[in-house]
């Protein structure tokens, strides 16, 4: 599959205990453990793709079918790339808790 990159930053220190990053950045094995939520915040894309030469990849240039209806799947994943590591939980996180503990 191929990957776009893409350039962000990551939170370490959120609590698991925010429905809206968990809904938002989901529980993936290697981000999740049972007391922290780690996640990366997309910043921008840079337009670069990195191909992945696949034939049966419909955004590779190595794609092999032309037909309109080709099966084949046309979505890219994204490359990550950290421009800052926080220890501290992230705005929308801040933001659930205060939430919480106000009860809004």
């Amino acid at each position: 599959m191929c990957r776009d990159e893409v350039y962000g930053d990551w939170y370490r220190g959120c609590s698991v205990s925010h429905t809206s990053c968990l809904e938002t950045y989901g529980t993936n094995s290697n981000l999740f453990s049972p007391t922290r939520l780690q996640h990366f915040v997309k910043s921008y894309y840079s337009g670069e793709r990195i191909d992945c030469n696949s034939p049966t990849c419909g955004l590779s240039v190595a794609h092999v079918h032309t037909a309109p209806n080709c099966p084949c799947p046309k979505v890219a994943t994204d490359e990550r790339r950290i421009q800052s590591m926080f220890h501290k939980p992230c705005d929308d996180c801040r933001n659930a808790e205060f939430a919480r503990r106000v009860g809004r």
